[in-house]
């Protein structure tokens, strides 16, 4: 591991749930990317150890949504 990125023990203080951090992380390292491409923001450091970054230091914050928000799929595996 990088001297650079966080312990996952550091990062699982802030989810509990592996999956969810790496869904976290992911998203939020595409935000980056984004903001990047549109200028709006110079890339210092590499957008996935940015986000794995800001969320450890708390800088970040998500929420799950409740089973009652998530829209079911659709027969099939596709969402509608």
């Amino acid at each position: 591991m990088p001297i650079n990125q966080p312990p996952l023990d550091k990062l699982l203080k802030v989810s509990k749930n592996r999956y969810v951090l790496a869904i976290t992380v992911a998203r939020y390292a595409r935000h980056l990317t984004d903001k990047v491409n549109a200028g709006l923001l110079e890339e210092k450091v590499k957008p996935v150890s940015q986000a794995l970054e800001e969320i450890a230091a708390g800088k970040v914050r998500f929420t799950q949504p409740s089973r009652e928000q998530r829209r079911p799929s659709e027969p099939g595996g596709q969402d509608a």
